[in-house]
């Protein structure tokens, strides 16, 4: 595109181009982690913590972590900082107990 982007702002829930990828920040882009499939043991903590009021945010890890979790909480939302699960990486960093010790699935729900 040279010098100049030209992008086009997208409705809410609208996907992204084919052969593009969405932003990071939206829902449905990387940053957001997306919903677990279905029959993971993620996916089933994400509907347990659904049904007490938590919504999955993103994965995030440090320093943004921690900038994040004080933002909502400024926002007078409660804060869960789940841990990953080695299946939740990529096969290649199943075993990394560094991306496992720094890395959290982010949920929110109003405080009480």
């Amino acid at each position: 595109m040279g010098d100049t982007d030209r992008r086009r702002t997208r409705e809410p829930g609208e996907a992204a181009p084919a052969g593009t990828r969405p932003d990071p920040g939206e829902p449905d882009g990387p940053a957001s982690a997306g919903p677990a499939p279905a029959g993971t043991s993620r996916a089933r903590r994400d509907a347990e913590l659904a049904r007490e009021g938590w919504v999955r945010r993103f994965v995030g890890g440090p320093p943004r972590l921690g900038e994040v979790k004080e933002l909502y909480e400024s926002l007078g939302q409660e804060v869960l900082l789940d841990p990953l699960k080695p299946e939740e990486l990529a096969r290649e960093c199943g075993e990394c107990g560094l991306a496992l010790s720094l890395f959290r699935v982010v949920y929110t729900r109003r405080g009480s």
